[in-house]
């Protein structure tokens, strides 16, 4: 076995990674779709299907508002591009 390959275990704990099949049913049409660049600029669709495009250190700020949850990206998924906006420029 090749071991710079990782499990299905280690796959799960992946920051960024597709979602398992199981997650994505079960959270299908409550969360948005999070992309980030190769500069870590990220474009963000909403769960409506909004597009909003945020620079890297824009998204840093947003993920530091909710970084208290353990995963800023699964809450920040759940909001609309204009009340992501909204919550971005009182930052």
């Amino acid at each position: 076995m090749d071991e710079r390959k990782l499990n299905e275990t280690e796959m799960e704990q992946v920051s960024g990674g597709m979602p398992h099949e199981k997650e994505v049913e079960k959270y299908n049409g409550q969360h948005g779709y999070i992309a980030r660049d190769a500069f870590g600029n990220v474009t963000f669709t909403d769960k409506t299907g909004a597009v909003g495009t945020y620079s890297a250190s824009d998204w840093a700020k947003l993920s530091a508002n909710w970084a208290y949850t353990g995963n800023p990206d699964f809450y920040i998924s759940t909001i609309n591009v204009n009340e992501l906006n909204g919550v971005l420029s009182g930052l």
